[in-house]
């Protein structure tokens, strides 16, 4: 084929790409309802408004004389406060959500803010795409069937909610595009912007600044190695970060007398405490009850002699389930000891029966993990095989995608180390750590996981295109292969 052909069908690709996300978000669109809001969900929103309306960041009550609070991450809510303002000029009086629930026109036009993410997002998956992926009439091609799938198996499931997945998604995706564009071009600059990019994911989810701290010298390192530059690299990647939580934090510290981005950190902590008390038998039970519905019935359950039968109050299952009717029972009747469930347990009955507040449930949870440092870490293996699971597939092809995905997501750094490829590295260390974290220090709902199916998506299309071209590679044709790693 000619380079005039090929240049124009470059073009050609470019465009369906563009129609594509143009099409994806109307569907997307049709999917947004005026159903209500999780507890999560509700805190968000009521900060976005009583910022909004009267400049104080608070989850509390929406009213005039709301107190500031920082309960939720601030990125996600500030944003939508600013979208909200624009949105009351144009349709006044929307803002007057004091009395809830919350109307359905509100929910509606509080839930369209997820387009733009869901934008964001398909354009950062195609800029990764044209930064690791060669020729550009591939990578476009690429571009459009990630987008495809990450529309299905994330955008979907989080468009009609007001909870924070969807956003950090996005930002992480970012990051990573960052990232690349840093390593291409060896600048300061783009470094800086990585950092304030992994700044923002920080004040989305708090467990980025956890992660930054370990991060941020791995960054600089990977781009510089042991000398002078390491130096200017790592500077100008942590002022970006700086820059980015700084003024948050001096916020919380005049307010609050705490140099934090949200609290909250205490509950799962405690609950994860917890769940470090399994037993040899629980632990194995464990990969049983956070397996898909499919895995289980036809290949665990009847291997391990396990049903969902086993979840009762009575049953070898009942810690892992926080829905008992008997947990409830006994919450009600203040008999602590006598819930089953690590998740009440660490949730609410340890808790209320120490009359507990949030630091002093963090302080504990944090002493009974000295207490057990050993088994938090072994904990941590039926926790990470919870948290794979982040696709929450149902059917057999959906779920040997879901954990080939995950499954590239964890391969990449050793993949970064075989070829020495800086683009394996920088596309997954951040959602990696992300998962090592929550494996490590939560209970790791598979909701916690969710972020990361882009940048698993994009590790997998990765791995494909790597076997495909050492498969090409063995031809007896000297040819290139049609489509290859940068």
């Amino acid at each position: 084929m000619s380079a005039t052909f090929i240049r124009r069908l470059t073009t050609i690709t470019a465009a369906a790409v563009g129609l594509l996300i143009v099409w994806l978000l109307v569907q997307d669109f049709d999917v947004i309802s005026p159903d209500g809001l999780g507890d999560d969900a509700t805190q968000n929103v009521r900060s976005s408004i009583n910022f909004a309306r009267y400049g104080t960041y608070s989850s509390l009550p929406i009213s005039p004389d709301v107190v500031p609070g920082f309960r939720r991450e601030p990125v996600p809510n500030v944003l939508l406060a600013l979208y909200l303002r624009v949105a009351n000029v144009l349709s006044p009086g929307l803002l007057d959500q004091a009395n809830q629930p919350f109307s359905d026109a509100f929910l509606l036009v509080v839930k369209q803010i997820n387009l733009v993410w869901a934008a964001a997002l398909f354009f950062g998956l195609w800029l990764i795409a044209a930064l690791v992926f060669s020729p550009l009439l591939a990578a476009h091609g690429l571009a459009g069937l990630q987008i495809l799938i990450v529309n299905h198996f994330f955008v979907l499931k989080t468009i009609d909610v007001m909870n924070t997945e969807l956003i950090a998604g996005m930002i992480l995706v970012w990051l990573s595009a960052m990232l690349l564009l840093a390593a291409r071009t060896r600048s300061w600059l783009w470094l800086l912007v990585s950092g304030v990019v992994f700044g923002l994911l920080a004040l989305t989810k708090a467990t980025g600044a956890y992660v930054a701290l370990a991060l941020l010298p791995l960054i600089a390192l990977a781009l510089s190695g042991i000398s002078r530059k390491f130096w200017i690299s790592l500077l100008a990647v942590s002022f970006g970060f700086a820059l980015a939580v700084m003024p948050w934090l001096v916020r919380n510290q005049i307010h609050f007398s705490k140099p934090v981005i949200a609290e909250g950190g205490g509950d799962v902590l405690m609950i994860r405490s917890v769940f470090n008390e399994m037993t040899g038998s629980q632990f194995v039970d464990a990969f049983y009850v956070y397996a898909p519905i499919a895995v289980r019935r036809d290949l665990l359950g009847p291997w391990m002699k396990l049903s969902s039968d086993d979840f009762s109050c009575e049953g070898r299952l009942a810690v892992f389930n926080r829905k008992l009717d008997c947990d409830r029972l006994a919450l009600e009747e203040g008999r602590f000891a006598d819930v089953l469930s690590f998740y009440q347990r660490g949730k609410r009955a340890i808790p209320w029966s120490l009359s507990l507040d949030g630091d002093q449930k963090k302080s504990m949870a944090l002493r009974r993990f000295q207490e057990r440092p050993l088994n938090a870490l072994v904990t941590s293996v039926p926790l990470g095989w919870r948290g794979i699971w982040g696709f929450r597939a149902k059917k057999w092809p959906s779920i040997v995608l879901n954990i080939a995905a995950y499954g590239s997501l964890l391969l990449a750094p050793a993949l970064a180390l075989l070829e020495r490829r800086l683009s394996w590295l920088f596309v997954s260390i951040v959602p990696l750590s992300f998962f090592a974290f929550y494996s490590l220090f939560s209970h790791f709902l598979p909701r916690y996981s969710m972020p990361l199916i882009p940048a698993a998506i994009v590790c997998l299309t990765m791995v494909a295109v790597d076997l495909g071209a050492r498969l090409f590679s063995r031809l007896p044709s000297a040819a290139m292969p049609p489509v290859r790693l940068i």
